[in-house]
């Protein structure tokens, strides 16, 4: 122990100070050394939920979720060099070993080979509607003509390189109508290949795709991509830039995503611990006798977070960066633990560590179990970041709580009186807390305006989810102008498959289904394998429709047609034989299953041992995403964004209010269990309430919809906000007067504790991140309006409810009977010493006795109780005697205080040990006590203290006066009660005195009393009563 310097200065073991912040600092280190930190905040969604699941089960294994696309730009250059760097950076890609596929190339050389394919299986590849609608207008002779002098045309020109081996088997280019179904997988729509390049519609842009190796959402592989694409770009740019030429290279992906968030969030976790930090130490600096104690206060929340953060990290792998982000502020909640006990330890008289802490706890306790009970809850939200971020905050408030009252009286045993200083800070608070009616009156009327507004909508965008920087949304910006967006009006679908034979087999299924929906309006267009490789019963289909379709009739009229034009245009006849032998296919043909060089181009891929199909659809006119959702969603993953965002803003809507309701429901009864009265539990809950109304109306003024971080507004309101109102309610129960010191330190504490709160989520304000920013405004409201309630209708309410029951009024209250009066006397006290008066007064013999021995004492005018307790036989004897008073006495500073509440006015309560004697101020040493009590005390006085306690009584007694004495005396088999009594003694250090009845009398006697009653207890034969009175 170091001592202090100074006679105000405090007491402080240095030394273990020290240990604690070094343990702090190897807890946190060994914290974030176990934990990974998880940077997606689609991970954040609930997985739980089919809908969510299907969005990320698409996002994770779509190829264009993690597909790096650059738009290549040359101004001032002609196409070719536009194109040759193109080509560059493609090389520089594969060079780099960062993506598996670079480019279009590819495709490129996959085409022709579809082609071919194409024309070999064309009995295969067409429906009986498409027959009708497409093929049969292409037999018209006419149509013939002209579709054999176009052909004649092109091979003489540059066109025709390449077709000659399609014409005899294709005359019709029945291919060209199977290849365009492929359109809709094209990268974008508004573009044209040239020289194996996607070009933009104006020229000027090169679309340059690559497929990354590494997920683009590990942020470690997402940093090695943008340092490729920042060296190529000044590689390049020194290659084919010149005077009046300027190269960009606008790369986007997942990975820029990825990047930014990690980055944003990681950023925005620093300024908020710095901000939050460096401002509730501000506040404490000025709110404290002592600067540097007030600073101190700051040591359990830092404790307390280190331990939830080493703590969570035994039991989880990996944590939401957000979650982390949220230390700052849980740093901020868990600071009102220290700022109580410490306030209330740093006064101008000297204080003791250990009471301190009783004192604190007896007033703070039921808070702890408030805020940590609406995180945990938090974990019902059904949102992992949310259950992940209850779960710390809920880890460090406990451990705060537990280092203030187990580790705090340690370091510090004892508080020296502080110096006076003066604090402008308790003073507004006093003012704000005194305002009375009329500040009651303006939270209401606010209340009432911002009603109006208080209705909640939610507004879920999965783009404000992912926060990205400037150059990013400049980037996704360019290209939805140059190439469109490609998730614009599509639905997403995603089929898993053991083989390819049972994938082509779904999508015949699948294939049928979107027939029907384009035929009926829901759907415009899209692309599902089975057009290119039907499986066994659509290829079956296909095969007997193209036989019906191409009767002998049909086959001849065509065959004439096609000899006619072929003749007239210079082709030879018989060079389409090959076509003419497809018109006539054996009723069965072999389906060749999907050769795998083709799974990328089509929308496949390995996952693990099995096969993903990916297909997207343009939405109709008559498209319903609920009823599509019905009906493909049996075998088939779906993922709308629009319904996505709907169906996510009425989920959110929904645990809103499921979370509202069950965090509300826990934390009444909480509360009506800790308190066990509904009054205050209502009186509690008013703040929660006034808060709710006036956040929701603040929002929407604001224009702020309610987004994912609004689920947290219930455990902000009712699991923190709710703490400042228990603080005042508790502290109006302990104290009743405004002026009272400890009353006034903890409404200080409260002050005090939601200013830190709002420091800790008023620097999220300044977050980058928009689901960070938006819990910080949305905690930031929720936490003012509390103190706001709390300071403004709290007082009022009290005072009045309060008054009404004063001890003093019960005799008033309309009850008639006497056990009903002592109870109302208890009624607005803590549910303790409420529950004993009702227990006592039930089943204690005490109050069946009494009435019989003081009987003929109905002039009483003083009273005194030696070792009242609570004090409930006093309030019996007010309550029996109107115009009596008591003076009482007891060592037990609790049992004192409630004392003094319950016998009011007529009552004066000391603290002090036996064999002093009470007395009310205007009275003398002597002769001024009409009945002495003492009951169920002796047991705990040695005999020389016994003795001092009978000359004592005797002397304070009045001529005739009465000495009321119950005892406990030693049985053969002592009840368990009285075995308990004893262990319980004899814990506290002390020791049992139980004496023989007679015994007692003669001590009485000896001491001069007449000794009128000496009988053992009818209803209970381990107590006995004994009557001295004093000789006239």
């Amino acid at each position: 122990m170091s001592p202090s310097r100074g006679n105000n200065a405090p007491l402080i073991r240095y030394r273990l100070l020290v240990v604690v912040l070094l343990l702090c600092a190897g807890m946190t280190a060994l914290g974030l050394k176990r934990l990974e930190f998880n940077s997606d905040v689609l991970s954040a969604l609930p997985a739980g939920q089919q809908v969510i699941a299907d969005g990320l089960a698409i996002f994770q294994h779509h190829p264009i979720h993690e597909q790096v696309a650059v738009d290549v730009a040359l101004e001032g250059g002609d196409q070719q060099v536009l194109l040759a760097c193109a080509a560059a950076l493609e090389r520089r890609m594969r060079d780099s070993g960062l993506f598996s596929r670079v480019g279009l190339g590819a495709t490129g050389e996959l085409l022709p080979e579809l082609a071919q394919y194409a024309v070999h299986a064309l009995p295969l590849l067409f429906s009986a509607q498409e027959l009708e609608q497409q093929v049969a207008p292409r037999l018209a002779p006419a149509w013939v003509q002209q579709r054999m002098a176009r052909l004649y045309g092109e091979l003489s020109s540059m066109e025709g390189i390449g077709q000659a081996g399609f014409i005899g088997g294709d005359p019709l280019g029945l291919k060209d109508l199977v290849l365009a179904r492929l359109a809709p997988l094209a990268p974008t729509q508004n573009a044209r290949m040239q020289q194996g390049q996607l070009l933009s519609a104006d020229g000027r842009h090169v679309l340059v795709v690559a497929q990354p190796k590494q997920a683009g959402t590990d942020t470690a592989a997402a940093a090695r991509m943008a340092e490729f694409c920042d060296t190529a770009a000044r590689e390049l740019s020194a290659q084919f830039a010149a005077p009046g030429r300027r190269l960009t290279l606008t790369p986007v992906g997942a990975y820029r995503a990825a990047l930014d968030n990690e980055r944003l969030i990681r950023r925005d976790v620093e300024l908020a611990l710095t901000l939050s930090t460096l401002g509730i130490a501000l506040l404490l600096v000025f709110s404290f006798p002592r600067p540097l104690i007030g600073l101190l206060s700051l040591v359990p929340a830092v404790a307390g977070t280190a331990a939830a953060l080493f703590v969570y990290s035994l039991f989880h792998r990996s944590m939401s960066i957000m979650a982390l982000g949220f230390g700052g502020a849980v740093i901020s909640i868990t600071v009102d633990y220290g700022i109580a006990y410490l306030l209330f330890l740093d006064q101008p008289e000297e204080t003791s560590g250990h009471e301190t802490s009783r004192e604190v706890g007896a007033i703070s306790v039921m808070i702890v179990f408030t805020t940590m009970g609406a995180f945990l809850l938090l974990g019902l939200s059904g949102f992992p970041l949310f259950a992940e971020l209850g779960q710390f905050a809920a880890l460090g408030q406990f451990f705060s709580f537990a280092f203030v009252h187990f580790i705090l009286p340690i370091i510090f045993p004892r508080m020296p009186a502080s110096r006076s200083r003066r604090l402008p800070l308790r003073r507004l608070v006093d003012l704000c807390y005194g305002l009375g009616r009329p500040g009651a009156l303006a939270a209401a009327l606010l209340a009432l305006v911002l009603l109006w507004h208080a209705r909640p909508h939610f507004q879920v965008s999965l783009s404000r989810m992912n926060t990205v920087s400037e150059a990013t949304q400049a980037a996704d910006a360019l290209f939805s102008r140059v190439w469109g967006d490609a998730l614009s009006r599509r639905v997403f679908l995603m089929r898993h498959a053991g083989n390819i034979a049972a994938l082509q087999q779904d999508d015949d299924r699948l294939l049928q289904r979107l027939e029907e929906d384009i035929k009926g309006g829901v759907l415009e267009q899209g692309f599902v394998p089975a057009m290119l490789f039907p499986g066994e019963t659509r290829g079956s289909s296909n095969l007997a429709a193209w036989r019906a379709f191409w009767h002998p009739e049909r086959r001849a009229a065509f065959r004439q047609a096609l000899t006619t034009a072929a003749t007239t245009s210079g082709f030879d006849p018989d060079g389409f034989a090959d076509f003419l032998a497809l018109l006539d296919p054996p009723a069965t043909m072999a389906v060749a299953p999907m050769p795998e060089k083709y799974f990328s181009l089509l929308g496949i891929a390995h996952s693990g041992d099995e096969l993903v199909r990916f297909v997207s659809f343009t939405p109709g006119e008559h498209y319903d995403s609920e009823g599509f959702r019905r009906r493909h969603a049996i075998d088939n993953t779906v993922f709308d964004p629009d319904y996505f965002a709907t169906w996510l803003g009425r989920y959110l809507f929904s645990s809103f209010s499921t979370l509202l309701a069950i965090v509300g429901s826990c934390m009444a009864l909480l509360l009506l269990v800790a308190f066990l009265h509904p009054t205050l539990t209502l009186l509690t809950l008013t703040p929660p309430a006034f808060s709710f109304i006036c956040t929701l109306g603040t929002l929407r003024l604001l224009g702020h919809p309610l987004d994912i971080p609004a689920l947290m507004l219930s455990v902000v309101i009712l699991g923190m906000g709710i703490d400042y109102a228990v603080l005042c309610v508790r502290a109006h129960q302990r104290y009743r007067e405004f002026d009272h010191p400890s009353y006034a330190l903890t409404r200080n504490a409260a002050f005090l504790a939601g200013s830190a709160n709002l420091i800790g989520f008023g620097a999220l304000i300044f977050a980058e991140h928009s689901l960070l920013r938006s819990i910080g405004l949305t905690s930031l409201l929720g936490i003012g309006y509390c103190m706001l309630g709390a300071f403004l209708l709290l007082p009022p309410l009290l005072k009045a409810y309060f008054t009404r029951y004063a001890p003093d009024r019960c005799a008033g209250s309309g009850t008639t009977g006497l056990a009903q009066r002592v109870r109302c006397r208890y009624r607005t006290l803590e549910a303790y010493p409420r529950l004993f008066a009702r227990i006592k007064l039930r089943f204690d013999p005490l109050f069946q006795d009494l009435p019989r021995l003081l009987a003929g004492r109905q002039g009483c005018a003083t009273i005194l109780d030696i070792g009242c307790g609570y004090s409930v036989p006093a309030c019996w004897c007010l309550e029996f005697f109107p115009t009596a008073r008591v003076a009482a006495l007891d060592p037990d500073p609790e049992r004192v205080r409630v004392a003094s509440l319950v016998l009011g006015q007529r009552g004066c309560v000391t603290r002090d040990l036996a064999p002093a004697m009470p007395a009310f101020p205007a009275q003398g040493p002597a002769n001024y006590a009409d009945i002495i009590l003492l009951l169920d005390m002796l047991h705990y006085l040695d005999d020389a203290t016994v003795a001092g306690l009978f000359r004592a009584a005797f002397q304070a007694l009045t001529p005739n006066g009465m000495l009321v004495l119950r005892c406990s005396v030693p049985a053969e088999h002592q009840s368990r009660l009285w075995r308990l009594e004893e262990w319980r003694i004899r814990r506290s250090g002390a020791s049992p005195h139980f004496r023989p009845l007679p015994e007692v009398a003669q001590l009485l006697r000896q001491t001069g009393f007449d000794v009128t009653v000496q009988e053992v207890s009818a209803a209970n034969t381990e107590l006995a009563w004994l009557v001295g009175c004093k000789p006239a």
